[in-house]
């Protein structure tokens, strides 16, 4: 059984040697990789000290990464984390679990993997930049953009962890545990601002979400250009060519 202490959590991350110093291209191509400061207005991240089964936390330890301004600029690069759970952008600070204040903020980033170039995923990019209406949200929620480029075409995951109370004692230990149960859920939000829910993240499911008269030469795309249905980044060359085809329809 995993259980998630955020103490110990805290103890461990201090030690991991995390500071990787090279850059790389986000989505955005327009962001300026000039060294800011994360403001103030920050605190302490901290967690009940109730026993949990499983993590809040997209990432089982943190990566590294950079917070994206709303002014065009990005951060310095810090290890950083997201808690689904209580909707809170975390990173590391002089060996501290911080709360990111999003005054300001247009989303983060993580650094591209080392062995991004034979990954089927493309880089993690999240935006606060979305309509919190046509996803729920009751307050600003970053989603994970697996495509954009600017044509309101948008792939999109929501990442959402709930809590489930135990209902029933530990034969061991006698405690009821309590777990975290997290989840992605697929969007697509079309040129027209419609934002259609995926069953999954499927060539299929995205093509059959767009327009009827496309369809046909979607699937001939995919199939003469021997691409994998269930890549992201396939999926995006898929989104790509369907923007290029449909350029000035909109």
């Amino acid at each position: 059984m995993k259980l998630f202490k955020i103490s110990a959590s805290v103890a461990l991350l201090s030690l991991l040697t995390l500071f990787a110093t090279n850059d790389t291209a986000a989505q955005d191509n327009d962001i300026d990789y000039e060294t800011v400061q994360i403001a103030t207005g920050t605190t302490i991240y901290s967690e009940d000290v109730k026993d949990i089964q499983g993590s809040p936390l997209i990432k089982e330890s943190f990566e590294n990464g950079r917070i994206l301004f709303t002014n065009g600029k990005a951060s310095e690069v810090l290890p950083i984390n997201y808690d689904s759970y209580k909707n809170q952008v975390l990173f590391i600070k002089d060996r501290k679990v911080m709360v990111l204040n999003t005054n300001g903020v247009k989303g983060f980033m993580f650094l591209k993997p080392e062995n991004f170039e034979q990954s089927d995923n493309v880089q993690e990019v999240f935006s606060y930049q979305v309509r919190n209406e046509a996803f729920g949200f009751s307050e600003a929620t970053p989603v994970q953009l697996l495509y954009n480029q600017g044509t309101g075409l948008k792939l999109i995951n929501v990442h959402e962890t709930s809590l489930m109370r135990g209902n029933s004692k530990d034969p061991f230990t006698g405690k009821v545990i309590d777990r975290y149960v997290s989840g992605v859920t697929h969007y697509l939000e079309k040129k027209n601002g419609e934002v259609v829910k995926l069953r999954r993240l499927r060539d299929k499911d995205i093509i059959n979400s767009l327009d009827k008269e496309y369809r046909k030469q979607l699937k001939n795309f995919m199939k003469e250009s021997n691409l994998d249905g269930r890549s992201q980044k396939d999926l995006a060359k898929l989104l790509t060519y369907y923007d290029n085809i449909t350029a000035g329809n909109s």
